[in-house]
């Protein structure tokens, strides 16, 4: 199909939002953001503009306001610079086996963040983007991706319908975008004014060279395509796959991450399966074949995921050329198949994390190489996170299959500590001070859950209209409602994005060290005498109200207090005292408020103040819910500022709402909001604790004693040959002729000397052989020989700070274990 010129009205209905003048605080929040990679063509670093000076930030604001005033895009900026890097375990000779890295500019990758940073705000609060579309935008990551498919499945398989999807393999997805069909959808979206005519400048004659060892190559010109390596790229490829869902016929539903796109339907008819999914896969080649796109159909598969047996094939055609069937089909790296689902799932993720299991070994197994901590962080974030990736599918997992992650985890666990493979599990995870892999599993959903909830309505398992989009399993849902009723609340209760969410940091003013009377240095009266100075100068018609919070064992509260009136209440004590400190501020602009004059609000959190002065999508919830707030007031034209008070410095005002929130009792009314951020950390506590709990529980805890986590002991210890040794004499694991003998390793395991079994108690604290040795030991540790029949005392005295435990290192050559 020959596609017809589309006219381009760049400020058609321009949106004031998306061009307002470029902000100070959003170049230093995209500078903070941009990674120190390697430099494009002007050879200027992420780190050179990390360390330049509130004066050059302000010059670096201006240029980039002419920039996006101008719309002219230097040229340096639309350069790029290929290395080829190679595929593993491909042929070298062969130009396919080759991966193009594109380096661009970091100047420009500032700039393209402010650029991003308002088109991401604008898609997610006038909810552009369909609740299918995922990756690359705040709230839609590859989980909601998964489950939307795993949750469609065990639906049809309960129903017992027929169920038949579809993988879509885009050839050079991003290299063949249409640009002038691209900006055309971006104006489609609300995305216009100087912003779209800037990225549709940026997007045309663009330049490359390759760079092939030290020389470089000719530049060439690009004329179509998203630039590799450029920030803005991925968010309009989301852009440019808006509007995929017009190809759906009736019925059929699909799931979209970046370039990965699955379609399927579910029906009790097979013929009607096949009539739907053909006439959408006839309508998908009409949109690529008008947008421009090309799908390769030898790589895209079909497969049958219901439980029911099909009395035939149907044949599905893309472009008149059969999609193949297979017995699987994979989806942002998960198997999905018509039987054994989760054993197929488990089977894959084993055979990753063994290989890298395998890999660790190469680098685990040397004296001087990488140091423990650093092992086990390998541990969890290359082998565990494998199981973590798609937690709300492997939480599904039977006790069987659980125990078979667990095997993974705690046998990786032993390579990265140098333990032998007979080290107890529960002794493993505690001195690695690990969460079990299968309570980390459910940790994490439950976690994942709670953060959509908290999402709300900008969650994307709501539509457009704010309807459901995507409907939990019986047992995720059963897993919420325990989880909440172990916690005495509700859902109702978790603090939720505001239903309009606020991009600006500029809204109010905040004041955190722009009164002399901010200095915590000085005295408390002259910090007394300073404030109501700048209170008399700068605010002497404002409104006072001060807030604060407390946490104590018995109670959390938070308190607010006025000229006309004071308010005190409990809080969920499983909020935090930041949490607290916001909700106390919250409150007092619900209760405490007039509407005839400015506000000033006091209060003694800094962090508080300094979030909100950071807004960004990222930001805790309860800040969200503060910003709010605050734009309500400013709805009444009000003027409201916020100043931090040194805690404890006599100012009355916060003496008061201190006081206020201490004296709060069980008569005093609860509010019942809740922080999400405050139950994760919560439940990782406990998690956490099980661990420690099931060490003080076990037969362990009596022979061994209290043992510390490596992680602790590390910066005491020098290189890995140390931690190792350390290790295993806290675990009771050093390689002795007693411990060989039990595992059938040794033939003889009493000592020659004093016919005792040879074990690492009796080395140390029995030994004739090294008495002489054993005699200066105690004397350097300050141990006490009366306890010397107690090895847990002398590993407990050893290891008690860094000089003990460098006298016990250097002690151990001398009784023969290092």
């Amino acid at each position: 199909m020959k596609h017809e010129p589309i006219p381009l009205d760049y400020c058609e209905n321009c949106n004031s939002n998306l061009n307002i003048p470029i902000h100070l605080q959003e170049v230093r929040q995209a500078i903070q953001k941009t990674r120190n990679s390697t430099p494009g063509a002007d050879g200027i670093t992420a780190n050179w503009f990390k360390r330049l000076s509130n004066t050059d930030l302000i010059c670096i604001t201006s240029f980039f306001q002419e920039v996006f005033t101008t719309s002219y895009i230097p040229e340096e900026w639309k350069h790029s610079i290929i290395v080829p890097i190679p595929k593993p375990n491909k042929d070298k000779t062969k130009i396919n086996s080759y991966r193009p890295i594109a380096l661009t500019s970091v100047f420009s990758k500032v700039f393209e963040r402010i650029l991003i940073q308002r088109i991401t705000h604008h898609l997610l609060t006038e909810k552009k983007i369909p609740p299918s579309v995922n990756g690359f935008l705040p709230l839609r990551d590859n989980q909601l991706a998964v489950y939307k498919i795993h949750t469609a499945i065990s639906e049809a398989h309960s129903h017992r319908k027929y169920f038949i999807g579809i993988s879509l393999d885009i050839k050079s997805a991003y290299d063949t975008v249409y640009i002038d069909g691209l900006i055309f959808k971006c104006l489609q979206l609300g995305i216009t004014g100087n912003i779209t005519k800037i990225l549709h400048n940026f997007l045309q004659n663009r330049t490359l060279q390759v760079r092939w060892r030290n020389s470089l190559s000719g530049t060439k010109p690009v004329q179509k395509g998203l630039p590799q390596g450029s920030v803005v790229s991925s968010i309009l490829f989301v852009c440019f796959l808006a509007d995929f869902s017009e190809t759906l016929d009736v019925g059929v539903e699909y799931s979209i991450f970046a370039d990965d796109i699955f379609i399927f339907c579910a029906h009790t008819s097979l013929d009607h399966i096949s009539k739907k999914l053909q006439n959408t896969m006839e309508n998908v080649y009409k949109w690529c074949n008008y947008w421009k796109l090309n799908i390769s159909p030898e790589k895209c598969s079909i497969a049958d995921l219901s439980k029911k047996k099909l009395p035939s094939v149907p044949r599905i055609t893309y472009a008149g050329f059969p999609l193949p069937w297979k017995q699987t089909i994979k989806y942002l790296g998960i198997n999905f198949s018509k039987i054994n689902q989760n054993g197929i799932i488990l089977k894959n993720i084993r055979s990753k994390a063994l290989r890298k299991s395998n890999a660790l070994k190469s680098i685990a197994y040397k004296n001087y190489g990488p140091r423990t901590k650093d092992l086990i962080n390998i541990v969890n974030n290359s082998i565990c996170s494998l199981f973590y990736y798609s937690c709300s599918i492997t939480n599904k997992f039977s006790e069987t299959q659980y125990k078979a992650c667990n095997t993974i985890q705690t046998m990786a666990l032993r390579v990265a500590l140098g333990l032998p493979k007979w080290t107890p599990n529960i002794v493993l995870m505690k001195i690695a001070g690990q969460e079990v892999l299968s309570e980390k599993i459910r940790r994490l959903v439950a976690q994942y859950f709670i953060r959509q909830l908290a999402n709300g309505v900008h969650s994307p398992i709501y539509d457009q209209n704010c309807n459901p989009s995507i409907k939990l399993i019986k047992r995720d849902e059963v897993m919420l409602a325990n989880l909440f009723t172990e916690l005495d609340t509700s859902t109702d209760h978790i603090i939720a994005f505001p239903d309009t969410l606020i991009s600006r940091s500029n809204f109010c003013e905040i004041f955190l060290s722009n009164f002399s009377f901010q200095n915590k240095a000085h005295p408390a009266f002259l910090i007394k005498d300073l404030f109501e100075e700048v209170v008399y100068k700068e605010f002497q018609d404002y409104h006072i109200i001060a807030t604060d919070a407390s946490k104590s064992h018995s109670f959390t509260s938070v308190a607010g207090i006025s000229n006309l009136q004071s308010f005190v209440y409990r809080i969920h004590p499983i909020n935090y005292i930041f949490t607290a400190e916001a909700l106390a501020i919250c409150q007092a602009l619900d209760e405490l408020s007039v509407t005839d004059k400015n506000l000033l609000l006091l209060t003694d959190s800094y962090s508080v103040l300094q979030a909100l002065k950071c807004l960004t999508i990222k930001s805790p919830k309860v800040i969200h819910r503060l910003a709010g707030k605050i734009l309500v007031r400013k709805n009444f034209h009000q003027k409201i500022s916020l100043v931090w008070t040194p805690w404890h410095s006599l100012i009355h005002w916060n003496e008061k709402a201190d006081l206020l929130a201490k004296t709060v009792t069980e008569s005093h009314p609860l509010l019942e909001w809740i922080a999400y951020e405050d139950i994760i950390s919560r439940y990782q506590t406990i998690s956490l604790q099980k661990t420690n709990l099931s060490f003080q529980h076990s037969k362990y805890q009596e022979s061994i004693g209290d043992i510390l986590a490596m992680f602790t002991l590390t910066p005491w210890l020098k290189n890995r040959r140390e931690d190792i040794i350390i290790a295993r004499l806290l675990t009771r694991m050093i390689i002795t002729p007693a411990l060989l003998h039990r595992f059938g390793l040794h033939n003889y395991p009493r000592c020659q000397i004093c016919n005792r079994d040879n074990n690492i108690e009796h080395i140390i604290l029995f030994c004739s052989k090294y008495s002489n040795h054993r005699s200066i030991l105690y004397a350097k540790l300050n141990f006490d020989p009366q306890l010397r029949s107690s090895l847990k005392a002398f590993f407990q005295n050893a290891v008690s700070d860094k000089r003990h435990l460098r006298i016990l290192l250097q002690s151990l050559k001398s009784f023969d274990i290092y």
